[in-house]
């Protein structure tokens, strides 16, 4: 049953770690005006902040409509689980991060090129079974068939030439897990990851059911009301999210990577080294997390995205901190603008805050007549599905083009009207804008294929 949670009430920390000596009342409430801001900002109906302070769980709660120990899907923060039950795989002698593809799939492109350390650092140049398939997802698929499918298309690169995120990586990973150890993934996470830690509430979505302690999800078509929202069906997430657990569970998963507790100290400097590409270029990313550095302080990091949940877990590894920031929501900042927050008030140095939108190298962006053509026909409520895919058009719904020309119709036209960033990802050119009014920020994401036809637009409000 949901209930309401006063923003005073903390959560009810269970499994086995320990709790550090609780942040000072200044500190306490210092964050609570930190989510407040945020979720005036974008009002998720939950929220949930898990932090470690001197490698100990040392501050958890929950913030609005939920559970009172909510579990949220992690999205792609999943991956670094993944890539923990591929290096435990390695330890046991059982495969070698060198290892050929070939060795466990010998009819993948590229199979006798791509190693496994190129699956886990997204440099192996197999393109992402997410793009261009939402209508696809809403029914199951098995992980082999995306192996099978998305394995055997042309690479986009050489590998280890270029660095392109792609979740086909991870599918082929967490295979390659079943295949040399004999379980399914999720029974490896289990009794290698998640039981050793105490990670009570953390399950594999691809293999259990939700439970009523899951939080709900929700989508929001620009200012237009919340709307619960389904995951993906079964198998498409397999390996490269899927997971579901509490913040203060995955905080737990923090701080054993803050104390080195679980895997062999080479997995972890493996984990957290910079991937380097051949032509000497760094990609920022290591074994399924994401890596920088600041005063000579290490960050390491990933955010997740899936339908109706956004996730974002920062590390520390020099400092003992750690920050959990989940939301049942899929719209706005409210996660990362915690996230930063927090990580302003208690990590030492300044760090830049991650990239949230761009996941691919730079390209030319779509003209600018494009995006306003596109802009214009949703402000009409109407668009020609002609220059669209059939995915980004399923995706427009009567639903959200009649919330998208509401919103627009309420803002009036924009006083500003610029384009913000630009990414390639696989054969697409893409690039995000942004519209201002006085007290509104509104962003918005092109995607363009190589054909003409647009296969992805949105606009999120800020």
């Amino acid at each position: 049953m949901r209930k309401l949670l006063l923003c005073g009430l903390c959560l009810v920390l269970a499994g086995t770690a320990v709790m550090a000596a609780p942040l000072s009342p200044d500190k306490q409430a210092a964050i609570r005006a930190i989510v407040a801001e945020a979720r005036a900002k974008a009002p998720a109906p939950s929220t949930s902040v898990a932090i470690v302070v001197d490698g100990e769980l040392a501050y958890a709660e929950a913030f609005g409509l939920a559970n009172l120990d909510p579990a949220y899907d992690i999205a792609s923060v999943s991956k670094q689980f993944t890539a923990a039950a591929v290096l435990l795989m390695a330890q046991d002698g059982k495969l070698s991060l060198d290892d050929r593809v070939g060795r466990f799939f010998p009819k993948l492109a590229g199979a006798d090129k791509v190693t496994i350390r190129r699956l886990l650092s997204h440099t192996a140049g197999y393109r992402n079974s997410w793009e261009d398939t939402a209508e696809e997802r809403r029914e199951p698929i098995a992980p082999q068939a995306v192996v099978d499918r998305w394995g055997a298309m042309p690479l986009a690169f050489e590998p280890g030439s270029a660095w392109d995120y792609s979740n086909t990586n991870y599918v082929i990973a967490g295979r390659i897990v079943e295949l040399v150890s004999g379980q399914p993934l999720a029974q490896v996470l289990t009794e290698r990851i998640f039981k050793p830690l105490g990670m009570t509430s953390a399950i594999d979505n691809e293999s259990a059911a939700p439970t009523a302690r899951d939080a709900s999800r929700y989508t929001r078509n620009l200012l237009g009301p919340a709307r619960p929202i389904e995951p993906a069906a079964r198998g498409w997430a397999f390996g490269a999210g899927g997971l579901s657990m509490t913040a203060s569970d995955l905080a737990r998963w923090n701080t054993s990577v803050l104390r080195r507790s679980l895997l062999a100290p080479s997995s972890y400097d493996a984990m957290m080294r910079e991937t380097v590409l051949t032509t000497g270029k760094g990609t920022g990313y290591g074994l399924g997390l994401y890596v920088d550095a600041s005063a000579g302080h290490r960050r390491v990091y990933h955010n997740g995205f899936a339908p109706g949940v956004i996730t974002e877990s920062r590390i520390y590894p020099d400092d003992g901190l750690a920050v959990v920031v989940t939301a049942n929501a899929e719209f706005g900042m409210v996660v990362p603008d915690i996230a930063d927050g927090v990580e302003k008030l208690l990590a030492p140095v300044a760090f830049p805050r991650p990239d949230t939108y761009s996941e691919g190298g730079k390209a030319p962006k779509p003209p600018s007549s494009l995006i306003r053509r596109s802009v214009a026909q949703l402000r009409a409520g109407r668009i020609d599905c002609r220059r669209l895919t059939r995915a980004a058009c399923a995706y427009l719904t009567p639903e959200v083009l009649a919330d998208y020309r509401e919103s627009l119709a309420r803002l009036g036209l924009a006083q500003r009207f610029v384009t913000v960033n630009q990414e390639k990802i696989g054969d697409d050119h893409g690039a995000m804008f942004e519209m201002t009014w006085p007290g509104q920020k509104v962003i918005g994401a092109i995607r363009v294929r190589r054909d003409g036809k647009i296969s992805d637009l949105w606009l999120m409000a800020f």
